[in-house]
Protein backbone atom coordinates (compact mmCIF):
# COMPACT_ATOMS: atom_id res chain seq x y z
CA UNK A 1 0.00 0.00 0.00
CA UNK A 2 1.96 3.54 -1.15
CA UNK A 3 1.63 6.62 0.94
CA UNK A 4 -1.47 8.05 -1.06
CA UNK A 5 -3.15 5.17 0.24
CA UNK A 6 -2.27 5.23 3.85
CA UNK A 7 -3.29 8.49 4.08
CA UNK A 8 -6.26 7.67 3.03
CA UNK A 9 -7.25 4.98 4.96
CA UNK A 10 -6.28 7.07 8.25
CA UNK A 11 -8.03 10.11 7.06
CA UNK A 12 -11.38 7.73 6.99
CA UNK A 13 -10.57 6.21 9.82
CA UNK A 14 -9.76 9.09 12.09
CA UNK A 15 -13.55 10.47 10.57
CA UNK A 16 -15.30 7.38 12.15
CA UNK A 17 -14.00 7.96 15.39
CA UNK A 18 -14.98 11.50 14.93
CA UNK A 19 -18.79 10.32 15.07
CA UNK A 20 -18.03 8.93 18.74
CA UNK A 21 -15.58 11.06 19.68
CA UNK A 22 -16.69 14.26 18.53
CA UNK A 23 -14.41 17.21 16.46
CA UNK A 24 -12.90 18.56 19.21
CA UNK A 25 -11.86 15.52 21.19
CA UNK A 26 -10.50 13.96 17.98
CA UNK A 27 -8.42 16.83 17.39
CA UNK A 28 -6.62 16.47 20.74
CA UNK A 29 -6.15 12.71 20.73
CA UNK A 30 -5.67 12.51 16.53
CA UNK A 31 -4.03 15.36 16.04
CA UNK A 32 0.14 14.69 14.22
CA UNK A 33 -0.94 10.95 13.70
CA UNK A 34 -0.69 9.05 10.95
CA UNK A 35 -0.85 5.37 8.99
CA UNK A 36 2.64 4.82 8.65
CA UNK A 37 2.33 1.37 7.04
CA UNK A 38 0.23 -1.60 6.22
CA UNK A 39 1.66 -4.76 6.12
CA UNK A 40 1.10 -8.50 6.81
CA UNK A 41 -1.83 -7.07 8.72
CA UNK A 42 0.36 -4.89 11.13
CA UNK A 43 -0.69 -1.64 10.99
CA UNK A 44 1.86 0.93 12.15
CA UNK A 45 0.59 4.28 13.84
CA UNK A 46 2.91 7.09 14.56
CA UNK A 47 2.13 9.60 17.29
CA UNK A 48 4.02 12.73 18.16
CA UNK A 49 5.16 11.25 21.50
CA UNK A 50 4.94 9.23 24.75
CA UNK A 51 1.42 10.71 26.31
CA UNK A 52 -0.15 10.91 22.88
CA UNK A 53 1.08 6.92 22.11
CA UNK A 54 -0.30 6.38 25.74
CA UNK A 55 -3.60 7.47 24.96
CA UNK A 56 -3.88 5.98 21.65
CA UNK A 57 -2.90 2.66 23.09
CA UNK A 58 -4.55 2.51 25.95
CA UNK A 59 -7.95 3.91 25.21
CA UNK A 60 -8.45 3.91 21.35
CA UNK A 61 -6.63 0.85 20.53
CA UNK A 62 -10.95 -0.86 19.51
CA UNK A 63 -11.71 2.06 17.56
CA UNK A 64 -9.02 2.38 15.46
CA UNK A 65 -8.99 -1.42 15.15
CA UNK A 66 -12.84 -1.96 14.67
CA UNK A 67 -12.72 0.85 12.04
CA UNK A 68 -9.73 -0.19 10.04
CA UNK A 69 -11.08 -3.65 9.97
CA UNK A 70 -14.27 -2.30 8.70
CA UNK A 71 -12.49 -0.80 5.69
CA UNK A 72 -10.11 -4.14 4.90
CA UNK A 73 -12.54 -6.42 5.98
CA UNK A 74 -9.91 -7.76 6.92
CA UNK A 75 -8.48 -8.80 10.92
CA UNK A 76 -5.78 -6.27 12.01
CA UNK A 77 -3.40 -5.51 14.52
CA UNK A 78 -2.19 -2.41 15.46
CA UNK A 79 1.82 -1.25 16.63
CA UNK A 80 2.42 1.78 17.88
CA UNK A 81 5.47 4.18 17.07
CA UNK A 82 6.75 7.73 18.52
CA UNK A 83 7.14 10.40 15.78
CA UNK A 84 7.82 13.49 16.58
CA UNK A 85 6.11 16.53 14.58
CA UNK A 86 8.98 18.36 13.08
CA UNK A 87 9.15 22.25 13.36
CA UNK A 88 10.49 24.31 10.70
CA UNK A 89 12.84 27.03 12.34
CA UNK A 90 10.11 30.00 11.77
CA UNK A 91 7.88 27.92 13.84
CA UNK A 92 9.97 27.77 17.29
CA UNK A 93 11.59 30.94 16.58
CA UNK A 94 15.41 32.56 16.95
CA UNK A 95 15.67 30.99 21.30
CA UNK A 96 14.52 27.17 19.97
CA UNK A 97 16.34 24.89 18.33
CA UNK A 98 15.25 21.49 16.29
CA UNK A 99 17.10 19.47 18.90
CA UNK A 100 15.74 16.26 20.36
CA UNK A 101 16.74 14.75 23.92
CA UNK A 102 16.72 11.22 25.48
CA UNK A 103 13.24 11.15 27.22
CA UNK A 104 14.43 10.42 30.96
CA UNK A 105 14.21 13.88 32.73
CA UNK A 106 17.51 15.32 33.86
CA UNK A 107 17.25 15.87 36.89
CA UNK A 108 20.75 17.22 37.43
CA UNK A 109 20.84 19.59 34.53
CA UNK A 110 21.23 23.47 36.11
CA UNK A 111 18.66 24.35 32.68
CA UNK A 112 15.69 21.36 34.48
CA UNK A 113 16.45 22.38 38.32
CA UNK A 114 15.53 25.92 36.98
CA UNK A 115 12.22 24.73 35.97
CA UNK A 116 11.11 23.86 39.42
CA UNK A 117 9.09 21.24 37.80
CA UNK A 118 8.89 17.66 39.82
CA UNK A 119 10.32 14.52 37.61
CA UNK A 120 7.71 12.30 39.41
CA UNK A 121 5.04 14.48 37.65
CA UNK A 122 4.42 13.14 33.99
CA UNK A 123 2.00 11.85 31.63
CA UNK A 124 3.13 8.38 31.92
CA UNK A 125 2.41 8.23 35.86
CA UNK A 126 -1.45 9.98 36.08
CA UNK A 127 -3.87 7.86 36.29
CA UNK A 128 -6.61 8.60 33.92
CA UNK A 129 -10.40 8.30 34.20
CA UNK A 130 -13.59 10.07 33.92
CA UNK A 131 -13.20 12.28 36.80
CA UNK A 132 -9.90 14.07 34.61
CA UNK A 133 -10.10 12.77 31.30
CA UNK A 134 -11.40 16.40 29.67
CA UNK A 135 -8.44 18.02 31.44
CA UNK A 136 -6.02 14.94 30.51
CA UNK A 137 -7.09 15.37 26.97
CA UNK A 138 -6.63 19.10 26.37
CA UNK A 139 -3.49 18.82 28.84
CA UNK A 140 -1.24 16.55 26.00
CA UNK A 141 -2.99 19.18 23.09
CA UNK A 142 -0.65 22.14 24.91
CA UNK A 143 2.05 19.81 25.64
CA UNK A 144 2.09 19.52 21.80
CA UNK A 145 1.80 23.08 20.84
CA UNK A 146 2.53 25.44 23.91
CA UNK A 147 1.06 28.92 23.87
CA UNK A 148 -1.14 28.09 20.60
CA UNK A 149 -4.25 27.14 22.28
CA UNK A 150 -6.49 27.05 25.29
CA UNK A 151 -4.48 29.54 26.98
CA UNK A 152 -4.94 30.25 29.58
CA UNK A 153 -5.06 26.42 30.62
CA UNK A 154 -6.95 26.84 34.31
CA UNK A 155 -7.53 23.86 35.86
CA UNK A 156 -9.59 23.96 39.28
CA UNK A 157 -11.01 20.95 41.84
CA UNK A 158 -10.75 20.23 45.31
CA UNK A 159 -7.52 19.46 47.57
CA UNK A 160 -5.30 16.43 46.41
CA UNK A 161 -7.08 15.56 43.15
CA UNK A 162 -3.88 15.67 40.97
CA UNK A 163 -4.16 19.31 39.53
CA UNK A 164 -0.55 19.89 39.93
CA UNK A 165 0.61 16.71 38.58
CA UNK A 166 -1.33 17.29 35.85
CA UNK A 167 -0.25 20.69 35.46
CA UNK A 168 3.43 19.78 35.83
CA UNK A 169 3.18 16.73 33.87
CA UNK A 170 2.96 19.57 30.51
CA UNK A 171 5.57 20.87 31.61
CA UNK A 172 7.88 17.87 32.01
CA UNK A 173 6.69 16.77 28.56
CA UNK A 174 7.62 20.30 26.75
CA UNK A 175 11.03 20.16 28.12
CA UNK A 176 11.22 16.58 26.72
CA UNK A 177 10.29 17.98 22.98
CA UNK A 178 11.48 21.91 23.01
CA UNK A 179 14.35 21.34 26.20
CA UNK A 180 15.47 25.03 24.92
CA UNK A 181 11.86 26.62 26.11
CA UNK A 182 12.39 28.29 29.65
CA UNK A 183 9.62 26.95 31.75
CA UNK A 184 8.99 28.07 35.49
CA UNK A 185 6.67 26.43 38.00
CA UNK A 186 5.72 28.36 40.85
CA UNK A 187 2.45 28.95 43.78
CA UNK A 188 0.85 31.70 43.91
CA UNK A 189 2.01 32.56 47.50
CA UNK A 190 6.22 31.94 46.15
CA UNK A 191 4.80 34.74 43.48
CA UNK A 192 3.59 37.05 46.02
CA UNK A 193 7.20 36.94 48.14
CA UNK A 194 9.14 37.37 45.13
CA UNK A 195 6.73 40.30 44.25
CA UNK A 196 7.45 41.75 48.36
CA UNK A 197 11.13 40.95 48.08
CA UNK A 198 11.59 43.12 45.12
CA UNK A 199 9.77 45.60 46.37
CA UNK A 200 12.36 45.90 49.87
CA UNK A 201 15.33 44.83 48.11
CA UNK A 202 14.80 47.39 44.64
CA UNK A 203 15.43 44.29 42.31
CA UNK A 204 11.79 44.98 40.63
CA UNK A 205 13.67 44.62 36.97
CA UNK A 206 14.75 41.05 38.13
CA UNK A 207 11.33 40.24 39.62
CA UNK A 208 10.12 41.08 36.14
CA UNK A 209 12.37 39.64 34.18
CA UNK A 210 11.68 35.98 36.19
CA UNK A 211 7.93 35.87 35.15
CA UNK A 212 8.05 37.54 31.77
CA UNK A 213 10.59 36.24 30.31
CA UNK A 214 9.33 32.68 29.80
CA UNK A 215 7.44 30.52 27.39
CA UNK A 216 5.46 28.49 29.90
CA UNK A 217 4.62 29.55 33.42
CA UNK A 218 2.87 27.36 35.65
CA UNK A 219 1.00 28.97 39.01
CA UNK A 220 -0.10 26.20 41.42
CA UNK A 221 -3.15 27.38 43.80
CA UNK A 222 -4.09 31.04 42.17
CA UNK A 223 -6.85 31.87 44.19
CA UNK A 224 -4.03 33.16 46.80
CA UNK A 225 -4.45 36.02 44.61
CA UNK A 226 -7.99 36.58 46.39
CA UNK A 227 -7.90 40.24 48.06
CA UNK A 228 -4.59 41.00 47.26
CA UNK A 229 -4.35 44.20 44.78
CA UNK A 230 -1.01 44.75 44.33
CA UNK A 231 -0.27 40.84 43.64
CA UNK A 232 -3.35 40.96 41.04
CA UNK A 233 -1.39 43.99 39.54
CA UNK A 234 1.55 42.60 38.46
CA UNK A 235 0.16 39.48 37.87
CA UNK A 236 -2.09 41.62 35.02
CA UNK A 237 0.83 43.03 33.46
CA UNK A 238 2.90 39.48 33.87
CA UNK A 239 -0.16 37.46 32.09
CA UNK A 240 -0.68 40.68 29.35
CA UNK A 241 3.18 40.58 28.52
CA UNK A 242 3.13 36.39 28.32
CA UNK A 243 -0.13 36.01 26.76
CA UNK A 244 0.44 38.47 23.88
CA UNK A 245 3.94 36.68 22.92
CA UNK A 246 1.63 33.50 22.61
CA UNK A 247 3.66 32.00 26.17
CA UNK A 248 1.23 29.45 27.45
CA UNK A 249 0.41 30.27 30.83
CA UNK A 250 -1.24 27.31 33.17
CA UNK A 251 -3.31 27.96 36.28
CA UNK A 252 -4.54 25.81 39.11
CA UNK A 253 -7.01 26.68 41.64
CA UNK A 254 -9.10 25.28 44.36
CA UNK A 255 -12.22 27.03 42.88
CA UNK A 256 -13.55 27.74 39.30
CA UNK A 257 -12.25 31.72 38.34
CA UNK A 258 -15.21 33.44 38.52
CA UNK A 259 -14.95 32.13 42.32
CA UNK A 260 -11.68 34.16 42.62
CA UNK A 261 -12.43 37.81 44.15
CA UNK A 262 -10.13 39.66 41.62
CA UNK A 263 -10.48 42.48 39.13
CA UNK A 264 -13.00 42.46 36.65
CA UNK A 265 -10.45 42.98 34.36
CA UNK A 266 -8.19 40.07 35.23
CA UNK A 267 -10.95 37.47 35.90
CA UNK A 268 -12.04 38.14 32.31
CA UNK A 269 -8.27 37.03 31.19
CA UNK A 270 -8.77 33.96 33.88
CA UNK A 271 -12.12 33.14 31.66
CA UNK A 272 -10.83 33.42 28.36
CA UNK A 273 -9.03 30.23 27.97
CA UNK A 274 -10.10 27.00 28.53
CA UNK A 275 -11.02 26.33 32.03
CA UNK A 276 -11.20 22.38 33.37
CA UNK A 277 -12.62 21.27 36.52
CA UNK A 278 -10.98 17.79 38.21
CA UNK A 279 -13.30 15.91 40.28
CA UNK A 280 -12.98 13.25 42.99
CA UNK A 281 -12.06 10.38 41.30
CA UNK A 282 -14.67 7.46 41.05
CA UNK A 283 -14.69 3.38 42.39
CA UNK A 284 -12.34 2.30 39.19
CA UNK A 285 -10.03 4.88 39.52
CA UNK A 286 -9.11 5.29 42.99
CA UNK A 287 -8.51 1.39 42.99
CA UNK A 288 -6.06 2.34 39.96
CA UNK A 289 -4.28 4.46 41.51
CA UNK A 290 -4.00 2.55 44.55
CA UNK A 291 -2.81 -0.45 42.44
CA UNK A 292 -0.26 2.51 40.80
CA UNK A 293 0.90 3.37 44.66
CA UNK A 294 1.43 0.05 45.72
CA UNK A 295 3.62 -0.69 42.57
CA UNK A 296 6.06 1.86 43.12
CA UNK A 297 6.38 0.05 46.49
CA UNK A 298 7.38 -3.02 45.22
CA UNK A 299 3.69 -4.30 47.39
CA UNK A 300 1.01 -6.57 46.33
CA UNK A 301 -2.57 -6.87 48.05
CA UNK A 302 -5.31 -8.87 47.17
CA UNK A 303 -7.86 -7.08 44.88
CA UNK A 304 -10.72 -7.36 47.46
CA UNK A 305 -8.35 -5.34 49.88
CA UNK A 306 -7.64 -2.50 47.27
CA UNK A 307 -10.92 -2.31 46.64
CA UNK A 308 -11.52 -1.92 50.04
CA UNK A 309 -9.88 1.01 50.69
CA UNK A 310 -10.95 2.21 47.83
CA UNK A 311 -14.41 2.55 49.24
CA UNK A 312 -12.73 3.69 52.53
CA UNK A 313 -10.89 6.66 50.81
CA UNK A 314 -13.11 8.97 48.59
CA UNK A 315 -11.89 11.97 49.31
CA UNK A 316 -8.56 12.76 47.30
CA UNK A 317 -5.58 10.81 46.77
CA UNK A 318 -3.32 12.33 49.50
CA UNK A 319 -5.88 10.40 51.60
CA UNK A 320 -5.27 7.05 49.65
CA UNK A 321 -1.55 7.51 49.52
CA UNK A 322 -1.97 8.45 53.62
CA UNK A 323 -4.32 4.94 54.10
CA UNK A 324 -1.21 2.79 52.22
CA UNK A 325 1.27 4.21 54.53
CA UNK A 326 -0.34 3.41 58.07
CA UNK A 327 -0.98 0.24 56.52
CA UNK A 328 2.65 -0.67 55.77
CA UNK A 329 4.02 0.97 58.89
CA UNK A 330 1.56 -1.29 61.23
CA UNK A 331 2.36 -4.40 59.37
CA UNK A 332 6.34 -3.46 59.75
CA UNK A 333 6.01 -2.54 63.18
CA UNK A 334 4.49 -6.05 64.31
CA UNK A 335 6.05 -7.79 61.65
CA UNK A 336 3.00 -8.99 60.18
CA UNK A 337 1.88 -9.88 56.88
CA UNK A 338 -0.49 -7.32 55.14
CA UNK A 339 -4.33 -9.15 55.26
CA UNK A 340 -7.92 -8.15 55.44
CA UNK A 341 -7.95 -8.74 59.18
CA UNK A 342 -4.73 -6.15 59.56
CA UNK A 343 -5.90 -3.29 56.76
CA UNK A 344 -9.75 -3.41 58.62
CA UNK A 345 -7.91 -2.81 62.12
CA UNK A 346 -5.98 -0.06 60.73
CA UNK A 347 -8.37 1.97 58.63
CA UNK A 348 -11.56 0.49 60.36
CA UNK A 349 -14.33 -1.66 60.45
CA UNK A 350 -16.24 -2.60 57.25
CA UNK A 351 -19.02 -1.01 58.83
CA UNK A 352 -17.51 2.50 58.76
CA UNK A 353 -16.63 1.65 54.68
CA UNK A 354 -18.76 4.63 53.06
CA UNK A 355 -20.98 3.76 50.30
CA UNK A 356 -20.72 5.55 47.09
CA UNK A 357 -23.08 8.15 46.49
CA UNK A 358 -25.21 6.98 43.68
CA UNK A 359 -28.87 7.77 42.47
CA UNK A 360 -31.50 4.91 42.97
CA UNK A 361 -30.74 2.37 40.17
CA UNK A 362 -32.66 2.44 37.11
CA UNK A 363 -32.28 -0.65 35.02
CA UNK A 364 -31.46 -0.04 30.94
CA UNK A 365 -34.87 -0.46 29.49
CA UNK A 366 -36.07 2.71 31.95
CA UNK A 367 -32.60 4.59 30.33
CA UNK A 368 -33.25 4.00 27.14
CA UNK A 369 -36.67 4.67 26.97
CA UNK A 370 -36.48 8.16 29.47
CA UNK A 371 -33.83 8.75 26.24
CA UNK A 372 -35.81 7.82 23.73
CA UNK A 373 -38.94 10.37 24.70
CA UNK A 374 -36.70 12.86 25.23
CA UNK A 375 -34.70 12.70 22.00
CA UNK A 376 -37.47 11.25 19.67
CA UNK A 377 -35.07 8.52 18.51
CA UNK A 378 -37.01 5.24 19.30
CA UNK A 379 -35.13 2.66 21.57
CA UNK A 380 -34.79 -0.06 18.80
CA UNK A 381 -32.80 2.68 17.34
CA UNK A 382 -30.27 3.31 19.98
CA UNK A 383 -29.74 -0.25 20.02
CA UNK A 384 -29.22 -0.82 16.99
CA UNK A 385 -25.64 -1.12 14.84
CA UNK A 386 -26.52 2.22 12.98
CA UNK A 387 -23.80 4.66 13.57
CA UNK A 388 -25.52 7.79 12.14
CA UNK A 389 -24.60 10.77 14.00
CA UNK A 390 -28.34 11.13 14.83
CA UNK A 391 -28.66 7.83 16.76
CA UNK A 392 -25.01 8.10 18.15
CA UNK A 393 -25.62 11.24 20.31
CA UNK A 394 -28.56 9.66 22.31
CA UNK A 395 -26.89 6.46 22.41
CA UNK A 396 -24.00 7.77 24.21
CA UNK A 397 -26.50 9.62 25.99
CA UNK A 398 -27.37 6.36 27.72
CA UNK A 399 -23.96 5.31 28.28
CA UNK A 400 -23.23 7.63 30.18
CA UNK A 401 -26.03 7.90 32.56
CA UNK A 402 -25.97 4.36 33.07
CA UNK A 403 -22.09 4.12 34.07
CA UNK A 404 -21.93 7.52 36.17
CA UNK A 405 -25.86 7.71 37.33
CA UNK A 406 -26.43 4.36 37.81
CA UNK A 407 -22.97 2.94 38.69
CA UNK A 408 -23.78 0.26 36.54
CA UNK A 409 -20.18 -1.36 35.41
CA UNK A 410 -18.31 -0.45 31.90
CA UNK A 411 -18.95 -3.98 30.65
CA UNK A 412 -22.42 -3.95 31.73
CA UNK A 413 -23.38 -0.75 30.10
CA UNK A 414 -21.61 -1.84 26.78
CA UNK A 415 -23.64 -5.63 26.90
CA UNK A 416 -26.83 -3.38 27.73
CA UNK A 417 -26.28 -0.86 24.67
CA UNK A 418 -25.50 -3.90 22.44
CA UNK A 419 -21.97 -2.81 21.59
CA UNK A 420 -19.40 -5.68 21.90
CA UNK A 421 -16.23 -3.32 23.75
CA UNK A 422 -16.29 -1.26 27.26
CA UNK A 423 -13.70 1.25 25.49
CA UNK A 424 -16.91 2.50 23.49
CA UNK A 425 -18.72 3.11 26.58
CA UNK A 426 -15.60 4.91 27.96
CA UNK A 427 -15.09 7.12 24.65
CA UNK A 428 -19.26 8.23 25.74
CA UNK A 429 -18.17 9.15 29.03
CA UNK A 430 -15.77 11.55 27.39
CA UNK A 431 -17.90 12.70 24.65
CA UNK A 432 -20.94 13.49 26.96
CA UNK A 433 -18.61 15.10 29.99
CA UNK A 434 -17.14 17.62 27.69
CA UNK A 435 -20.80 18.24 25.72
CA UNK A 436 -21.75 19.07 29.14
CA UNK A 437 -19.22 21.69 29.80
CA UNK A 438 -19.76 24.02 26.55
CA UNK A 439 -22.98 22.55 24.93
CA UNK A 440 -26.33 24.30 26.46
CA UNK A 441 -28.61 21.95 24.73
CA UNK A 442 -27.12 18.24 25.81
CA UNK A 443 -26.78 19.65 28.94
CA UNK A 444 -30.76 20.17 29.23
CA UNK A 445 -31.55 17.12 27.61
CA UNK A 446 -29.48 15.15 29.85
CA UNK A 447 -31.06 17.05 32.87
CA UNK A 448 -34.40 16.04 31.37
CA UNK A 449 -33.70 12.32 31.05
CA UNK A 450 -32.75 12.03 33.96
CA UNK A 451 -35.93 14.36 35.30
CA UNK A 452 -37.71 11.36 33.08
CA UNK A 453 -35.57 8.65 35.49
CA UNK A 454 -35.81 9.92 38.50
CA UNK A 455 -38.45 12.87 38.32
Amino acid sequence: MDQEQLQKLWKTTVAEIEVDLGKLQTKLFFSNTALLSLEDNVAKISAPNTASKSSLEGRYYTLIQNSLERQLKNKVSLIFEIKPVEKKPEDLGPLFTNQTTDYRLPTTDASYQRTKLNPKYKFETLIVGSSNNFAHAAAIRIANNPGKEYNPFFIYGGVGIGKTHLMQAVGNEVFKNFPDYRILYTTAELFLNDLVASFKEKTTPLFKKKYREVDILLIDDIQFMSGKESMQEEFFHCFNTLFMSEKQIILTSDRPPEAIKVEDRLLSRLMGGLAVDIQTPDLEMRMAIIKQKLEMRNERWTDDIIEYLAHVYQGNIREIEGGIQKILATAQANNLAVDMDLVKKTVGGSANVPKEEKKTFASPKTVIEAVSRVTGIKPVEILSEKRTSELVLPRQMAMYILRNECGMGLTETASALNRKDHTTVMHAIDKISLLLLENPRIKNQVMLIKKEIWG
